[in-house]
């Protein structure tokens, strides 16, 4: 599912007091998708945004270059103009997507900073966290003139973070630009909160877990991820464990250390798409954010040995049906300072599994039409189509069973889990129609451009595949990857990754104990 499709579909998971409240999601949590709250905080003041522009300074001086001639790429025809990407000298890159969205612009800024970079012990879920106190208002633009400031102009402003980044949303009319790229820039570069903030947004941090555990895919996520994961930091979810969450309050000048090494110049992407002048955008970037300082802080995260499998079976005390949650260990999107030929060797490689999850997964699929729709073994089938993370992930397979009709045990998941092996080793063996192969990856081909809608629906777009590919240039090459799949890319990669020995399982299932006998007789 792409980014745009499941925020659509996402629920509002707020649950907490109007004082807490913040609009933060957790994309890296992936059982569940909730959404940001986007209504503004009553105006208490209001800010002229609006700022004469200067010439840029010295400091701002930038590397200017859109999409460079040669061979046509996938991408080339979804945009009506080429999307132009300029680096200032701090390392500060600037996308620019003119878009056909008359009066409307989408600022997105981008930081490849998740939960992947939670490296101390007992500081997960800090990322996610983060996200929260970037909220809470610098000296000039108090949190309540922030707020008030978008309110005036009709703006939605949003975040959320992942395993691998964090983004920051704004979508609001084009004549309000100057207003969100002072705004946006004043907070990155100046952020400010008391201690007595800092505590009071860790209580909504917990708040939020607490919401969050209460649907029984959290538990199963969490454990996947401890099996796949011994060592690399994808080992825990994006918002942490809650015995971290509980610490959180004493972890303020921890915090001042994590803007510095993290929210950096060099590490962010502003995504600007929509209807806008290109020399009035460069000029107030280069006016705002041209004085930005720092380096990205590179901390050392542990690589994962090899997989070996592994299975957790969960009780659970609530009502649920049976769930099971499939990972595979599987490369990472594409990794850095690779040769040419070895980067679009690992970019072949995501692209056929992602090919593997339509072949498998879809609800036109083989797999699905027999245990959801004949047999009606299985109440849902799906996998997570589309992920891809910077470093070694997981290939996600979720399947619901019906109730049993008496109390079930772990062997109740096994004709299922042996059902999706079957059909993944078949895949492997390359038995699949090749004209299938070519149906499911020209849907692929087809249905990513028609996501792009609205200057929003482009802005994520980019930043989910920024984020992983680290440039334009990787997302363009991944696309033209895609479409030169072959059968027998999909069968290596099926085979190679999608075997028994790379599976991790965890299953979820209704456990209920008894309630005592009633004691004492009657009166």
């Amino acid at each position: 599912m792409s980014f745009a499709a499941a925020d659509a579909e996402a629920e509002d998971g707020r649950g907490l007091t109007p004082e807490t409240r913040r609009r933060c999601s957790v994309r890296g949590m992936r059982p569940l998708r909730l959404a940001p709250t986007t209504a503004l905080l009553p105006a208490l003041a209001l800010f002229a945004g609006a700022t004469a522009l200067h010439p840029a300074p010295a400091h701002a001086q930038v590397r200017d270059r859109t999409h460079s001639p040669g061979a046509p790429h996938v991408m080339d025809s979804w945009f009506p103009h080429p999307p132009r990407v300029r680096t200032l000298r701090n390392g500060l890159t600037v996308i620019a997507v003119q878009w056909p969205s008359p009066g409307i612009v989408a600022y997105y800024t981008l930081v490849r900073a998740g939960s992947r970079d939670e490296v101390e012990a007992g500081h997960s879920g800090f990322a996610h966290f983060f996200e929260h106190m970037m909220f809470r208002g610098t000296e000039r633009f108090p949190q309540e003139r922030y707020d008030a400031a978008l309110q005036s102009v009709g703006a939605d402003n949003n975040a959320f973070t992942s395993n691998d980044y964090t983004c920051y949303t704004i979508t609001g009319p084009s004549s309000a630009l100057a207003t969100f790229v002072e705004l946006e820039a004043d907070r990155f570069q100046h952020l400010s909160y008391t201690e007595e903030v800092f505590r009071t947004e860790a209580g909504a941090v917990r708040g939020e877990y607490q919401v969050w555990s209460s649907n029984p895919e959290q538990p199963m996520w969490e454990a996947l991820s401890e099996l796949a994961f011994t060592r690399h930091t994808y080992g825990h979810t994006t918002i942490g464990y809650l015995r971290d969450i509980d610490q959180m309050p004493t972890r303020y000048a921890y915090a001042q250390r994590f803007f510095q090494r993290f929210y950096t110049p060099d590490d962010a992407t502003l995504i600007v798409v929509g209807d806008f002048d290109d020399a009035t955008l460069d000029g107030l970037v280069d006016q705002h954010y041209g004085a930005w300082r720092g380096r990205r802080d590179q901390p050392r995260i542990p690589a994962e040995p090899p997989p070996t499998g592994g299975r957790r079976d969960l009780p659970w005390a609530g009502s649920s049906a049976p769930r099971m949650m499939i990972g595979y260990r599987i490369p990472a999107f594409v990794t850095g300072g690779q040769t040419s030929a070895r980067t679009a060797a690992a970019l072949r490689e995501t692209a056929a599994l992602d090919i593997v999850h339509g072949l498998a997964f879809d609800s036109a699929s083989p797999l699905y039409q027999r245990l959801v729709v004949d047999d009606r073994s299985v109440l849902e089938l799906s996998s997570w189509a589309g992920e891809h993370s910077r470093d070694p992930g997981l290939f996600v397979v979720l399947a619901t069973l019906p109730p049993p009709p008496a109390a079930p045990t772990p062997a109740l998941f096994d004709p299922t889990l042996q059902a999706i092996q079957d059909e993944l080793d078949r895949i492997g063996r390359g038995e699949t129609p090749p004209e299938r192969i070519t149906a499911v990856r020209d849907h692929l081909l087809f249905a990513a451009p028609m996501t792009l809608e609205t200057p929003s629906s482009v802005a994520v777009f980019l930043a989910g595949q920024l984020a992983v590919g680290g440039t334009l240039d990787t997302v363009r090459a991944y696309y033209d990857a895609l479409a030169a799949i072959t059968p027998e890319d999909v069968a290596r990669a099926a085979h190679t990754h999608l075997g028994a020995s790379h599976r991790y399982v965890t299953t979820l299932r209704e456990v209920h104990t008894e309630a005592p006998a009633p004691t004492g007789g009657a009166s």
